[in-house]
């Protein structure tokens, strides 16, 4: 079995180092260092033969379509290697696993055909007030100014375009089909043969990147646009229904608290780590989960 980790990072360089010495010796790592970042330290800590920094880095800038653009970036540069990947694993450089290696290839090799990219189709009545506010809301030029246009700047032209009756529709036109807004998490495992069709499917249609680029989260909802979409990878994925059930329940392999803000993991979250179920949990600080990361060894 051929695995590939796909990670982005952007700090800490010591922790990404023990995430990857954690995972799979004999797997592809293909790394994304924020463009702001010095590249030099993780370079230092992370050297090995199957480790990937790939060359094409983004400015990232949070909830913007940069965040896309890295995807992409990391996605060619796995369908590139002249391996062919049975699973390509998408993770942030501040994740660690909960499972040991052997435990996470057993469960591999039990999913069939499956893609483990989960999607909620937001193109409903069902969809809640918050949700349907942030995704029909038209944010222009905030891919191109990111943080700064996340101020006083960024609302007055939100609450303009909504005057004018600027507003984004739930739905998008590719090739004459309409296609419904589907949005999960950034962190998922699908193959190498849907990794390639999202990829050629981004690039063979533009309209994709205009509906998208002026948008919330765009690397939420993007990929699993694309799948979700597709009458051949549709059924393989995971689709959740019903009302709108939450970020966290649209991670299926990781555990992070979201709320209010993305909870930094301590000693103390070991029980709630270990019944979670999950494969993988964010986020992981150098000098704060230390413990945590000593205690999870014992754990496997």
């Amino acid at each position: 079995m051929n695995i590939a980790y796909i990670i982005s990072a952007h700090t800490d360089a010591a922790q990404l180092a023990r995430l990857i010495g954690a995972l799979h010796p004999d797997a592809e790592y293909f790394v994304h260092i924020d463009k702001k970042s010095d590249i030099r330290p993780f370079k230092e800590l992370v050297s090995a033969e199957n480790v990937h920094f790939i060359e094409n880095r983004i400015d990232i800038r949070w909830a913007t379509f940069r965040q896309v653009d890295y995807q992409m970036a990391l996605l060619e540069a796995v369908i590139a290697h002249p391996k062919h990947f049975d699973h390509i694993f998408a993770l942030s450089g501040l994740d660690y696993p909960l499972w040991s290696n052997s435990h996470i290839t057993e469960w591999l090799e039990q999913q069939g055909n499956r893609e483990i990219l989960q999607g909620y189709n937001m193109n409903t009545e069902l969809l809640d007030k918050q949700q349907r506010k942030q995704y029909t809301e038209y944010r222009p030029l905030i891919t191109l100014f990111g943080n700064y246009f996340d101020g006083k700047l960024s609302i007055a032209l939100r609450r303009l375009s909504s005057a004018l009756g600027i507003r984004r529709k739930l739905y998008l036109t590719v090739d004459g089909q309409k296609w419904d807004l589907y949005k999960g998490s950034s962190w998922w495992c699908i193959s190498e043969d849907l990794a390639r069709y999202i990829v050629d499917t981004y690039k063979q249609h533009p309209e994709i990147r205009r509906y998208f680029f002026h948008s919330f989260g765009p690397d939420e909802c993007l990929i699993q646009t694309i799948a979700f979409n597709s009458p051949q990878w549709a059924g393989r994925c995971i689709l959740s229904t019903g009302r709108y059930p939450g970020l966290d329940a649209l991670t299926p392999l990781h555990y992070i608290v979201y709320e209010p803000v993305i909870q930094v993991m301590q000693a103390k979250d070991l029980p709630a780590l270990k019944h979670s179920g999950r494969m993988f949990a964010r986020k992981f600080l150098s000098g704060v989960s230390d413990a945590l990361i000593e205690e999870l060894k014992t754990h496997y």
